[in-house]
């Protein structure tokens, strides 16, 4: 193909000309003529069309074989017999006769939980889900997977004990639990805060030194 170059194109455009200016009109070449008949007569034997003067419908009908042909049974097309299937999580499909589905199958948030489904593919919602609640702030927790880690804060008075209840209960139990927290003191009968006992649902906490009472934070650990 090629655009028009005979005398009075502008570039390669074609122009009516204006004599006010000396612009003469665009001469239409053989060369152009040549080519834009052969593009077109190419179209249709291309598409198996024996060419004909009395036919003015040709160029369409070809490019309307070459289209069937390159979706359906024509020369140079996928034959509609091939298939497309799922492998692996996908799943669907067939040949290609008609519109298939290929479908990737998700799961919930209790299957990722359970950890034995091999079936299906975890987005990341279903993965926080699965991974379980979680509350982030100063006294919370996060689940990861069935394991649990809990923190928090605890005040307690001298010589005495508290009981701190966790922002979520295990569900199983608690496995370990500990404080930081008190106050520098060397005398020997001033020992700073210890867990004394726990539960799944919370901790006691026991502060044995004289005179003062003490804050601290805790972490809990279970399932």
């Amino acid at each position: 193909m090629q655009r028009i170059a005979g005398p009075g194109h502008v570039d390669n455009r074609f122009s009516e000309g204006n004599p006010n200016i000396g612009q003469q009109a665009t001469m239409v070449t053989a060369a152009f003529m040549n080519s834009v008949q052969e593009e077109i007569a190419r179209a249709c034997e291309l598409a198996g069309i024996a060419l004909d003067p009395d036919n003015n419908e040709q160029l369409y009908a070809a490019i309307l074989a070459i289209a069937v042909g390159a979706a359906g049974a024509g020369g140079g097309a996928v034959p509609t017999t091939r298939t497309v299937t799922g492998a692996g999580l996908a799943t669907g499909g067939g040949d290609l006769a008609a519109d298939r589905v290929i479908t990737v199958a998700k799961a919930s948030a209790a299957e990722v939980l359970a950890g034995v489904n091999d079936t299906k593919a975890v987005t990341p919602l279903a993965l926080q889900g699965g991974a379980g609640g979680r509350l982030l702030a100063g006294i919370g927790y996060v689940t990861i997977f069935g394991f649990i880690i809990q923190w928090g804060t605890y005040s307690v008075g001298a010589n005495s004990s508290v009981s701190v209840t966790f922002p979520t209960t295990f569900p199983t139990m608690c496995v370990h639990a500990d404080v930081a927290g008190g106050r520098l003191d060397y005398g020997a009968q001033d020992n700073n805060p210890v867990v004394s006992g726990k539960s799944a649902s919370g901790m006691t906490v026991f502060n044995a030194t004289d005179g003062v009472g003490v804050t601290g934070t805790y972490l809990a650990i279970g399932y």
